[in-house]
């Protein structure tokens, strides 16, 4: 079976989501084959690209995520020893059938074990899976409808029609997929309602839930220092909407982008250079803005702006670091322009995600105009990861100067940076001539069409 469906035009290559049934039909086959039963169900997860707000969801600024049609599938079934067994059609990650015994559910990854899913965290993609079950277990116990059974496990089988560490996402995919099998499978609310009717009764507090719980399985026992944007899109988002999410609260409201996609497309450009974080890097930009926050006296960088923030606000807020910061030889052990440069991106990001939303909420009018400013808001925030975040890279920097000479409206790097993707607003007409000369930069680019699509769901 095939991680996803590559279509070869003149000038590139598209990755397409595939045909749902066609996926869940050949899941369920294999999953027969691999551990000599039927699967109970399937269920899927969707990965997401970003409008804007990178780096800021875990100083509780403002993300504006869109889940794509690309996703991950699980197919799985309940034992009752306490057992998972867990395998991948990727083919860069199978390594056969991983058991995890009931005592090594939720332990933490080890220091130094491989970058198996680089997407963001150290060690065996089972994690993902794993910690999800730890972090539904936790959830039960103050929430009856998530009470897992004693004895749960299960046999699961996955597959993604993402490109693995193309920041787009594939492992909160994966956690969201998993946790919505272990509760269809292992607790009261899925067996009160079996197979898809699972839809239908997950209420939004429960989605919101749902994907804390997946943040709490990354962070406490993958080890990545993920702020809940991902898990968040995964399990909220909205089929054409993009989701524009408060990460002071968690609140999320879906805006209408459609007078855009109209007439112009979203692209994600998969470079081809593998998103990984567990080298520190990622950490260390955010340990930079963190020792910011600390020096001028506050817990989430968000607070530093008001309601309505505007440049002026970043400046001031700047201005207060450099006084603070003036006598010191560093801000926390950290060099200080490192951090004042992070400190910047964070602030700058949430200003220019605070005018997205404004934007997309109805207080501008005029296609032309919305379209213009949105690609002007990407292209500043692209030069802001390259310059003050510092997480860009050569072929993302290329795919940018080539997207904006090709007529794109806007473009810029998404998800944490040192590898991955980025997107690209353009008209329909200028697309030819964007494949090929995306094409003429690296034969590893793959394209992706970002259709904004429906949250996690059981099949």
């Amino acid at each position: 079976m095939a991680q996803w469906t590559t279509v070869r035009t003149t000038d590139a290559v598209w990755l397409a989501p595939g045909e749902p049934q066609e996926i869940q039909s050949d899941l369920v086959s294999r999953f027969h084959e691999e551990y000599g039963r039927p699967a109970s169900g399937t269920w899927f997860a969707p990965g997401r690209a970003n409008l804007n707000g990178e780096h800021i969801d875990f100083h509780a600024g403002r993300c504006l995520p869109m889940a794509l049609a690309h996703g991950t599938y699980v197919a799985a079934a309940p034992r009752e020893d306490g057992l998972l067994r867990l395998r991948t059609l990727d083919a860069s990650l199978d390594d056969g059938v991983t058991t995890v015994f009931a005592d090594q559910i939720g332990l933490r990854a080890e220091p130094g074990a491989e970058d198996a899913l680089k997407d963001g965290a150290a060690g065996h993609w089972s994690q993902y899976v794993h910690g999800a079950l730890w972090a539904l277990r936790e959830l039960g116990t103050s929430q009856p409808d998530f009470q897992v059974s004693e004895g749960f496990g299960a046999d699961i089988l996955v597959v993604s029609t993402l490109p693995i560490g193309g920041g787009l996402s594939s492992s909160a995919a994966l956690e969201c997929a998993s946790i919505l099998a272990f509760v269809a499978l292992g607790t009261p609310l899925g067996q009160q309602n079996p197979l898809d009717d699972l839809n239908a009764a997950l209420t939004r507090e429960h989605r919101k839930q749902l994907a804390a719980a997946c943040v709490r399985a990354e962070v406490e026992v993958v080890g990545a220092g993920t702020g809940g944007l991902d898990q968040t899109a995964a399990m909220r988002a909205r089929a054409g909407k993009v989701l524009s999410l408060d990460c002071r609260d968690f609140s999320v409201q879906p805006l209408d982008i459609g007078c855009i996609l109209r007439g112009y497309r979203l692209i994600a450009v998969d470079t081809g250079q593998a998103h990984r974080l567990a080298d520190g890097q990622f950490s260390d930009r955010r340990a930079d803005a963190e020792a910011a926050a600390q020096l001028l006296g506050f817990e989430r960088l968000r607070d530093a702006l008001p309601e309505k923030p505007r440049k002026a606000d970043v400046l001031h807020v700047l201005e207060e670091f450099d006084r603070l910061a003036e006598q010191l030889e560093s801000v926390g052990g950290r060099d200080i322009g490192a951090c004042r440069r992070r400190l910047r991106h964070a602030l700058t990001e949430m200003v220019r995600s605070e005018k997205l939303h404004h934007l997309l909420s109805g207080e501008a009018y005029g296609v032309r105009h919305i379209t213009s400013t949105v690609g002007d808001i990407l292209t500043a925030g692209h030069m802001s990861m390259r310059d003050d975040a510092e997480v860009s890279f050569t072929v993302a920097d290329l795919v940018v100067e080539t997207a904006l000479a090709q007529g794109a409206e806007g473009a810029r790097l998404i998800g944490g940076g040192f590898g991955g993707s980025v997107l690209v607003l353009i008209a329909p007409a200028g697309l030819p001539r964007l494949t090929a000369a995306l094409e003429r930069i690296s034969r590893n680019i793959r394209l992706i069409d970002v259709a904004p699509s429906a949250a996690a769901h059981a099949l």
